[in-house]
C-alpha cells in the first residue's frame, strides 16, 4: 500500500506526484488517485462508458489545474531521495533541478554565487538555455531543504521530474498575462498622453487636465506594480543580499518616476505616467523576444529531451509491463513497436530491424539490423514490432550520454565570458553611482529635469547586453556545432579550438580509414592458422584486425592467458602452451626476437613469433580517407600548423605525409613519446589540437590545448577527448574549427557593441539628451541586437559547396 511520501501516478494523465498532493477516491473497495478535479472527472466518465482501453495507448496527458506548490521539507524525504538525487563517490549527493521565474543571465549569476556561498554546497551550475540547475552538496553538512529554501527566498521556483514541465507552462501563461496587461494599459495611456501633450501646446482647463492626469496614473499603476512584479521582486531578493542587478535598475528608474508623477499631479507640474508604462512594456517585450532567442539557440538540448521515452515496454515473467527507462535492468527484454524510440542501448533479439538513427549520427540513411547486432538509444523503429536485450544501464546508454555532455558543455564558462559577467556584475552599481551624481548636479543647478534625466540614465545602461554577449553566442555556436556531427563537452572549448595554431594527427583511423590489408606475407616457419587467430582475436588494433581477416578459417581449441598489450607496440600472451608475441620490427627486437631481411618495405609491419623464434611477417597497406586531403588543405589555408603523430613504421607515414602534403611527421612514437611531442610543440608557444581515436592516443589528447576523437573508436579516448565528432568525416575537424572561429568572433562582436553602445548612450543621457521612453526602447533594442547578431551563427556557411 503507498505510504506518505510515495510519488505515485495520477490514474487519469499518468504523471508522477508526492501521495499528500493526489486526491483520493474510494471506489468499490480500490483506492484511485487524482491530481485535480478535472481528472478525477475524466477518469471515470471514461470507466462510466467503457473506454479505459483508453489509457493503454497513451504515455501521459497535461493535468487539468496546476500542480500543489511542494514544501521545501518534502525534497528531504525518503521517496524523494531514492527517485530523484545520485549518490556520488566520496559522500556527497547530486540533484538537477528547473530554476522557475529566471529572467536573465544575472538572475543565473545572482543563484549561482548565493547557493555556492552555502556550507555544505561544493557545486552549482545553471544552464542557461534550458534553466536546468545541478547541484553538488555535502548532506552531512546541510540539507537540500535548506538549499531549496534558499532558492525561494531568493524570489524563484524550484521544480523537479513531472513537476517541471507544469510549472514551467504555469510561469509562461502568467507571463504572458502581464504582457498583455502592459500593453492594453501602455496603448491606452499613450492616447492620454497625446491629448496632454496638444492641451499643452493649446490650453487645457484645468478640470480637464486633472481628469486625464487620473486616469494616466490608474493605467500605468498595473502596470508598475502587475507587469512589473518581475523585476521588483527580484530586485527586493537582489538588494536584501547586498547585489545590483539589471531588475534593481529597471524597477527603480520606473519607480522613481512614478513617485515623481504623482508629486507633479499634485503640485501642477508635467507627469510622467505614459513613460512609466511605456518603459517597463519595451523592457517586458525586449525580454520576451529575448527568451524567444534563447529558446531558438538552445533548441538541439530541448530536441534531445524529447528524444527520451517516457516508459519502456519490458517483458518479465511473461507479461508485458510499461516501467521507466531508468528502472530496467541490464539483461530484461524490452519489446519496441513500430514507430518508437529506443530508449536503452542493448543488442538485437529479433532476427531483424530497421531503425532511424539520425538523433545520434546525424545519418538519414536507415540503418538495417540483424539479431546479435547492436541497438542505440534515440534510435526510431522504422518497421516492425521487435525484442532486444538492454545491455546497458539508461544512465550509461549512448542518448543519456549525449545529453550529459551537451549538458555539461554549457557548465564550464569561456574565460570571455567569465571576464564580461564580472564586469556586468560591477556596471550596475556603477551605473547608480552616476545617475546619483547626475541627479545631484541637476538638482544643484535647479533643473526641473533632474530626475527624468537621472531615470534615464538608470534605464539606458542596463547590462543585459553585456550580459547576454558571450552565453548566447555559445548557445547558438554549440547547437550549430551539433547539427552538423560535431559535439564540444564544454563551450570554452569553443574559445580554446579557436586560438589553435597547430594540429598534431594521429594516422590509422583518423587520416586513414583503420582498415589496413594485407598486402604481403613472409611465412618463415612452420604455425598453426588457429593458433595465431586465437591470438590475434584478443586484440583490437586495426593492424590486428587486418591480418586476421587475411587468414584463413581455421577450427582449433586454444586457450588464451595472461594477454597484454605493451605500449600499443605490440601484443603477447599465452596461447596454449606456447608464449607468442606480435608486433612492429623494435618490438619484437627487444623481446629478444631476431628480426632479418629488408628493411625499406613500405606499409605497416606486423610480425609475430612463437617461444622467442620468428614465424612469420605481414605487410599492410591503409587507404587514405576521402576527405582527408581536403581537410589538410582547408586547415594550410587558415594558417594553422600540422604533423603526423603515428606509432607506424617510417615508411608507412612517410607515405600517407607525402600524399597529403604534410612536411613534418613523427613515426613509431609510443604512447608517452607521443606526449613528448606534444609538450616540446607547447613549450615552442604553439597551441596544440590532438587529433586521435585509439589508446596510444589517450596521453597525448590529454596534455594539448583540445582533443578530438570519433565517437565509435576507442571509449577511453573519447572520455579524454574535448571534442566528439558524431560521424566518422574528417570534413568534421575543419567545420569544427569554422564554427570555433566564427563563434568566438560573433562573442568579440558582442561584447564590443554592448561597450561601446554604454560608452556613446551613457554620456548622452547625463547630458539630458535621451529621454526615459527612449531609453527604455534603446536598452530593449540593444538585447535584441545582440541576440540577433548571435542568431546569425545559425547561418554561417561552414564548408565550401559539396565539400561535406
Amino acid at each position: 500500500m503507498f505510504e506518505s511520501g510515495d510519488l505515485i501516478p495520477c490514474n487519469h494523465c499518468q504523471n508522477i506526484f508526492p501521495k499528500e498532493a493526489l486526491i483520493e477516491v474510494d471506489e468499490a473497495e480500490e483506492k484511485f488517485f487524482f491530481c485535480c478535479n478535472g481528472c478525477k472527472n475524466a477518469f471515470f466518465l471514461l470507466k462510466e462508458y467503457h473506454i479505459e482501453g483508453f489509457y493503454s495507448k497513451i504515455k501521459t496527458l497535461t493535468p487539468i489545474q496546476k500542480i500543489p506548490q511542494l514544501e521545501s521539507a518534502y525534497y528531504d524525504n525518503e521517496a524523494f531521495v531514492q527517485h530523484y538525487v545520485k549518490k556520488l563517490e566520496g559522500g556527497g549527493e547530486q540533484v538537477e533541478f528547473v530554476i522557475g521565474h529566471i529572467h536573465c543571465s544575472a538572475c543565473v549569476w545572482l543563484i549561482e554565487n548565493v547557493i555556492a556561498q552555502m556550507q555544505g554546497v561544493e557545486d552549482i551550475q545553471i544552464h542557461y538555455t534550458n534553466h536546468r540547475a545541478k547541484i553538488k552538496w555535502n548532506p552531512q553538512k546541510t540539507k537540500l531543504s535548506t538549499i531549496v529554501q534558499t532558492i525561494y527566498d531568493l524570489g524563484y521556483d524550484v521544480s523537479v521530474g513531472h513537476l517541471s514541465e507544469a510549472k514551467e507552462k504555469q510561469q509562461k501563461r502568467e507571463y504572458y498575462i502581464k504582457l498583455i496587461v502592459a500593453v492594453f494599459c501602455t496603448m491606452n495611456v499613450m492616447w492620454i498622453a497625446v491629448a496632454q501633450y496638444a492641451g499643452y501646446f493649446q490650453g487645457m482647463q484645468e478640470g480637464v487636465r486633472e481628469l486625464l492626469g487620473i486616469a494616466s496614473w490608474i493605467l500605468a499603476s498595473p502596470v508598475l506594480f502587475y507587469s512589473g512584479s518581475i523585476f521588483y521582486q527580484n530586485a527586493y531578493t537582489a538588494l536584501k543580499r547586498g547585489m545590483v542587478g539589471m531588475d534593481t535598475l529597471v524597477f527603480s528608474g520606473a519607480f522613481l518616476t512614478y513617485v515623481y508623477s504623482i508629486y507633479a499631479f499634485f503640485v501642477g507640474g508635467e507627469t510622467y505616467f505614459e513613460s512609466v508604462s511605456m518603459i517597463l512594456t519595451f523592457v517586458l517585450v525586449g525580454k520576451f523576444l529575448e527568451v524567444s532567442g534563447r529558446n531558438s539557440a538552445g533548441e538541439v538540448l530541448e530536441l534531445l529531451y524529447a528524444q527520451i521515452p517516457q516508459s519502456v515496454r519490458v517483458i518479465r515473467g511473461g507479461e508485458r509491463v510499461q516501467v521507466l527507462p531508468q528502472n530496467v535492468e541490464v539483461g530484461e527484454l524490452i519489446e519496441v513497436f513500430a514507430g518508437e524510440k529506443i530508449a536503452l542501448d542493448g543488442v538485437l533479439v529479433s532476427s531483424n530491424a530497421l531503425l532511424d538513427e539520425r538523433a545520434l549520427s546525424g545519418e538519414a540513411e536507415p540503418t538495417s539490423k540483424q539479431s546479435g547486432d547492436c541497438i542505440l538509444s534515440g534510435s526510431v523503429n522504422l518497421f516492425e514490432n521487435f525484442i532486444y536485450e538492454a545491455r546497458k544501464s539508461f544512465e550509461e546508454s549512448a542518448l543519456n550520454h549525449l545529453i550529459v555532455l551537451m549538458e555539461d558543455s554549457l557548465k564550464h564558462k569561456p574565460q570571455i565570458e567569465n571576464l564580461a559577467n564580472t564586469l556586468s556584475s560591477k556596471f550596475s552599481k556603477g551605473v547608480l553611482a552616476l545617475a546619483l551624481m547626475t541627479l545631484g548636479v541637476y538638482l544643484y543647478g535647479g533643473d526641473s529635469r533632474a530626475l527624468s534625466v537621472a531615470v534615464s540614465v538608470i534605464i539606458i545602461a542596463c547590462p543585459c547586453a553585456l550580459a547576454l554577449a558571450t552565453p548566447i553566442s555559445s548557445i547558438v555556436g554549440l547547437g550549430r556545432a551539433y547539427q552538423e556531427g560535431i559535439l564540444f563537452k564544454q563551450s570554452r572549448f569553443l574559445e580554446t579550438l579557436s586560438r589553435i595554431d597547430y594540429v598534431c594527427f594521429d594516422k590509422t583511423g583518423t587520416l586513414t580509414q583503420g582498415e589496413p590489408q594485407v598486402i604481403d606475407e613472409k611465412r618463415l616457419g612452420d604455425y598453426d592458422v588457429a593458433q595465431l587467430r586465437a591470438f590475434l582475436e584478443c586484440s583490437t588494433h586495426p593492424i590486428a584486425q587486418g591480418v586476421l581477416e587475411y587468414l584463413p578459417k581455421a577450427q582449433g581449441d586454444y586457450v588464451v592467458r595472461d594477454f597484454k598489450v605493451l605500449e600499443c607496440r605490440g601484443i603477447e600472451a599465452r596461447v596454449g602452451d606456447d608464449v607468442m608475441c606480435g608486433g612492429s620490427e623494435e618490438f619484437l627486437k627487444e623481446k629478444g626476437v631476431i628480426v632479418e631481411g629488408d628493411q625499406s618495405w613500405s606499409g605497416s609491419f606486423f610480425g609475430f613469433a612463437l617461444n622467442g623464434k620468428l614465424q612469420g611477417v605481414f605487410l599492410l597497406q591503409d587507404r587514405l580517407k576521402s576527405d582527408s586531403l581536403a581537410l589538410i588543405e582547408g586547415l594550410k589555408k587558415m594558417g594553422i600548423g600540422m604533423c603526423i603523430l603515428s606509432g607506424d613504421r617510417e615508411s608507412s607515414v612517410k607515405e600517407v605525409a607525402e600524399e597529403l602534403g604534410i612536411q613534418t611527421y613523427f613515426s613509431q612514437h609510443s604512447p608517452t613519446q607521443k606526449l613528448e611531442v606534444v609538450q616540446s610543440l607547447r613549450q615552442e608557444g604553439k597551441k596544440i589540437a590532438m587529433i586521435g581515436d585509439g589508446i596510444n592516443d589517450i596521453l597525448a589528447l590529454t596534455q594539448s590545448e583540445v582533443g578530438m576523437s570519433i565517437v565509435d573508436k576507442s571509449d577511453l579516448a573519447l572520455h579524454s577527448s574535448d571534442i566528439v565528432l558524431l560521424e566518422d568525416k574528417m570534413s568534421l575537424v575543419l567545420g569544427a574549427f569554422v564554427i570555433a572561429r566564427q563563434t568566438f568572433k560573433n562573442i568579440k562582436q558582442n561584447i564590443a557593441f554592448s561597450v561601446l553602445y554604454n560608452c556613446i548612450t551613457i554620456p548622452l543621457a547625463m547630458m539630458g539628451y535621451v529621454l526615459p521612453i527612449v531609453a527604455a526602447l534603446s536598452m530593449s533594442m540593444s538585447s535584441l541586437v545582440v541576440v540577433g547578431n548571435a542568431l546569425r551563427l545559425k547561418k554561417i556557411t561552414i564548408y565550401p559547396k559539396g565539400e561535406k
